[in-house]
């Protein structure tokens, strides 16, 4: 089901990871793309890209290889045939093939396209916009799927294909910030003079700037759609190369749940209940 092989265009970003990488680390890169890939397009249907479509072919058939390339990488492990790892398994091969199907719309989205067409917001349900916005849907729910199968992959992985730097301090907030991240659910956005950030679940601002100081993800700025039409690209918040080997470290490991930075620690119940019966 793999697309054939074509010489490929510039690609809309840089697709090339550091190398070498953890099974779970390659997991992660890969969602990382997809999510970087799926915010092109929808700067696009946002009126904030004039990238052509060639470029979006390129992306999405490296991808599509990717993809397979992190099937083959989890098999050669020789985990056990049982669950979760081969629903696991099974979610990155439909991600691959759904991947294959987004580069045939995108494919014909660039034979749509008349060279004295303007690219400036397409109709999302006629000619090159719509072959556009039926890719985006097949490549929508691959960052959070991949991430959500890495999860259940490293429990099974032997410890000398995990990292093997321990993530220090990283405490259950912290874990789960860097997995909204990972799975391209935290935007940045400048509003009223402060910060605002959007996702889809609740992300802690403190626990994520303490991330950023770290060094374990990094803002990307103007590379995602606004929240409303008019409004100026938002930032995405990506992992960088230390994020990966952090998270590989803990995405599976139980660890101990801290305040928030800068939050004062709850009083313990039963001081609480003696303070109130004084």
């Amino acid at each position: 089901m793999t697309t054939p092989s074509v010489p490929d265009p510039t690609p809309l970003f840089a697709m090339d990871a550091p190398d070498p990488l953890t099974p779970v680390e390659r997991l992660l890169a890969l969602a990382g793309l997809y999510t970087q890939h799926n915010d092109r397009i929808d700067l696009l249907f946002s009126s904030r890209s004039t990238v052509r479509p060639d470029a979006y072919v390129s992306s999405v058939q490296r991808l599509e290889r990717e993809a397979l390339a992190c099937v083959k990488t989890v098999q050669q492990q020789r985990l056990p045939a049982i669950e979760p790892v081969t629903s696991a398994i099974v979610r990155l091969k439909q991600i691959a093939y759904l991947t294959g199907g987004a580069t045939r719309y995108l494919t014909a989205a660039q034979h749509a396209l008349p060279d004295d067409m303007d690219l400036a917001r397409p109709h999302p349900r006629r000619g090159f916009g719509q072959h556009i916005h039926q890719a985006r849907e097949l490549t929508a729910l691959a960052p959070a799927t991949v991430v959500d199968s890495a999860e259940r992959i490293a429990a099974r992985l032997p410890s000398r294909v995990r990292t093997s730097t321990a993530a220090t301090g990283m405490d259950a907030a912290q874990r789960g910030v860097l997995l909204e991240v990972a799975r391209g659910h935290v935007l940045v956005t400048e509003q009223y003079g402060q910060r605002g950030y959007g996702h889809t679940l609740s992300v802690d601002v403190d626990v994520l700037h303490h991330l950023e100081v770290q060094g374990l993800v990094i803002r990307e700025p103007a590379t995602a759609p606004p929240f409303l039409s008019g409004e100026p690209p938002r930032d995405r918040v990506c992992l960088t190369g230390p994020g990966l080997s952090a998270l590989d470290t803990v995405i599976d490991a139980p660890l101990r749940t801290n305040p928030a930075p800068g939050r004062p620690v709850p009083a313990p119940a039963t001081a609480a209940r003696a303070h109130a019966r004084r």
